[in-house]
């Protein structure tokens, strides 16, 4: 049997390595799709375990050279030539306003689109290697790994009816039991 565990950020790493373990030892063929192995650190994966790791957490948004450029640092660094005179202390207050306003604005902005654009890779890496797999069981291990498959499992469920979906590895039942 192909057992898929899903656990894209890695949180419950020393139970993730005993639950492949154990499904390795019951002679399944076990994959893992995680963030990445330095999440797993210290916590030795069977040999057996077939791993992919997703990598989302070296996605991030990148701002426009214009923006960064006629946004940030134009502004400040008149600011900061204005600061140099007799209109020091406005100049001050002012930057700071700006840092405060529209500085933080673009950071909660940069901040969002790094997290959609993390989520959106997420989810296409445990969607591909669902399909690429065919898995006959899949764990989801963590409460992160809800979210990944929300998307697609129901379809997948009703279009293969025999697909197990769990929170943790337990043989509970005899595989003549269904």
């Amino acid at each position: 049997m192909n057992v898929l565990f899903v656990a894209p950020s890695g949180a419950r790493a020393k139970a993730l390595a005993t639950e492949t373990r154990r499904a390795a030892d019951a002679g399944h063929r076990v994959l893992l799709v995680a963030e990445s192995e330095a999440k797993l650190a210290g916590h030795d994966l069977d040999g057996r375990v077939e791993t992919h790791w997703i990598g989302s957490s070296a996605v991030s948004y990148t701002e426009p050279a214009a923006t960064r450029f006629f946004r940030r640092k134009v502004p400040l660094g008149l600011l900061r030539r204005v600061g140099r005179g007799p209109l020091r202390r406005r100049a001050r207050k002012a930057a700071k306003h700006y840092r405060a306003t529209v500085i933080a604005g673009l950071d909660a902005d940069k901040k969002t689109r790094t997290q959609r654009l993390r989520r959106d890779r997420r989810d296409a890496v445990v969607r591909e290697q669902v399909q690429r797999w065919a898995p006959d069981w899949v764990v989801l291990h963590e409460p992160l790994a809800v979210e990944a498959v929300a998307g697609f499992l129901p379809a997948l469920i009703a279009e293969r009816p025999a697909l197990r979906t769990t929170y943790a590895f337990e043989e509970l039942w005899d595989e003549t039991d269904g």
